[in-house]
């Protein structure tokens, strides 16, 4: 074994036993492996003028702005990838993708970090409503939600293209069993969903939103859509997911700010200034570290524009003016 998989295998322990404690530490740990070992990395942080000389804490670190992902195979070492994820992308526009060593690494990561809304997501049955996701094989989306129905075996599992009887069938019959179900799907489909169901409640039920409030008119908040998918079932449990193709890790909300998995860390850049961080509380730029990115580049400076708050919470607010608009956002018609 060579000295750069010794230190990967060495590094992967690490990330996936990690605490809040150690997060800083693994992380520049990370971010030397990553120097090293990640050329297209390396030469931005070079352009920054940002060596190991410079970088004595996770404040001084670089962030990769996140237009690589579509521009080059960011990748930290030498190595076949097993899966290539791609974002849904827009007519016309250049798919990001997210090169993936090990497809059972992503998974395992996943499941770290759903022990947010659910610790155990194989107790519960899955439906998924993912409009013009199915066939795309490249979804991680779609990846992550049928490893979590190939764990859970329950034979109601199942995607469904679009908004159906068959799917409120499915829907009433687990509800009518008491067994505890997962919807997950795109929101506009959603609220189309629960327009469409006359069920007078779900008690069994959670919803978890992934975003595609753009592209279908006067955008909305989360809470103005939690606001609309309880016009009918003022009780109704719901979660939100923040994830994308450029990351391993995912972040969920539940009726309160976004909390991050045990891998990932969020904090805001200046809006004018993407070098400089700010404090929580302040409208700003998402930077992301994503230590499960351990093999691509677990520094990212995404499009987001977000709130950090002292909990480690974080709220979305929109995206940058001029970025390429999420094709997931418009993906359900």
């Amino acid at each position: 074994m060579t000295v750069p998989e010794i230190q990967r295998d060495s590094l992967v322990r690490r990330i996936y036993d990690i605490n809040e404690k150690d997060f800083e530490g693994v992380a520049m740990d990370v971010w030397k492996y990553q120097y090293v070992f990640n050329p297209l990395y390396r030469s931005y942080c070079d352009l920054l003028k940002v060596g190991p000389d410079e970088v004595h804490s996770i404040a001084d670190i670089p962030y990769l702005p996140i237009v690589m992902f579509r521009e080059h195979d960011v990748r930290t070492g030498n190595w076949v990838p097993e899966k290539i994820f791609r974002s849904s992308g827009t007519t016309g526009s250049i798919q990001s993708k997210h090169l993936v060593r090990e497809l059972n690494w992503y998974h395992k990561i996943c499941r770290k970090c759903f022990q947010i809304p659910v610790d155990k997501p194989e107790q519960y049955a899955w439906i998924g409503l993912l409009p013009s996701y199915l066939e795309r094989t490249d979804s991680s989306l779609v990846s992550m939600v049928h490893h979590f129905m190939e764990s859970s075996k329950h034979p109601e599992n199942r995607f469904f293209p679009q908004i159906s009887e068959e799917i409120i069938t499915s829907l009433k019959l687990l509800q009518q069993s008491n067994k505890p179900t997962i919807l997950i799907g795109v929101s506009f489909a959603l609220i189309d969903l629960f327009a469409r169901a006359d069920v007078p409640v779900w008690d069994n039920l959670l919803v978890i939103e992934t975003g595609g409030m753009k592209g279908r008119g006067r955008e909305i908040t989360r809470d103005e859509l939690y606001q609309q998918l309880r016009v009918h079932y003022s009780g109704l449990r719901i979660a939100s997911e923040y994830g994308m193709t450029e990351l391993l890790s995912q972040a969920y909300r539940m009726d309160g700010h976004f909390h991050s998995g045990p891998t990932m860390r969020v904090y805001m850049r200046d809006i004018s200034d993407p070098l400089r961080m700010i404090g929580d509380g302040q409208r700003g730029v998402i930077n992301v570290i994503d230590l499960a990115n351990i093999d691509t580049c677990a520094f990212i400076a995404t499009d987001d524009i977000g709130i950090a708050y002292p909990d480690g919470g974080f709220d979305v607010l929109g995206r940058l003016d001029n970025s390429d608009l999420r094709g997931c956002n418009l993906l359900y018609v």
